[in-house]
């Protein structure tokens, strides 16, 4: 009987913040994912097109390129990864938006650790 390790996921983490891009890797780490992280819009795509993640966690307000540029151009990539978009702004026009740049879903700011694990699949939050 063979037993195989699972594949961890992997996950990008996208924000010029030092503080959640720590506060998301130590969240994501802590359940079995394999984290990378970048902190603009350029970098995102660099590190997405070489790490290949699974899940992207893209936060709208970077430096170089805005959040919905890079989201639309992570879903060019193949395999296209899960994008969830992660903001502090209040808009009723946000869900419909990240709907046309085909983000996965959106995680508003401030968050707790269970608003991340919702989205990695196999782990119960």
């Amino acid at each position: 009987m063979s037993t195989s390790t699972p594949t961890p996921v992997r996950v990008l983490v996208v924000d010029d913040e030092p503080d959640i891009r720590e506060l998301l890797s130590g969240v994501l780490e802590s359940v079995g994912c394999d984290v990378q992280t970048a902190t603009d819009g350029e970098q995102a795509l660099v590190e997405a097109c070489e790490f290949q993640p699974d899940i992207v966690f893209l936060d709208v307000n970077l430096p170089k390129q805005f959040g919905w540029l890079v989201c639309a151009k992570l879903k060019l990539i193949e395999p296209s990864p899960q994008v969830i978009l992660i903001t502090g702004l209040v808009s009723d026009d946000l869900d419909s938006f990240s709907e046309f740049v085909k983000a996965g879903d959106v995680l508003r700011k401030p968050f707790a650790a269970d608003d991340v694990i919702r989205f990695i699949p196999g782990v119960p939050a």
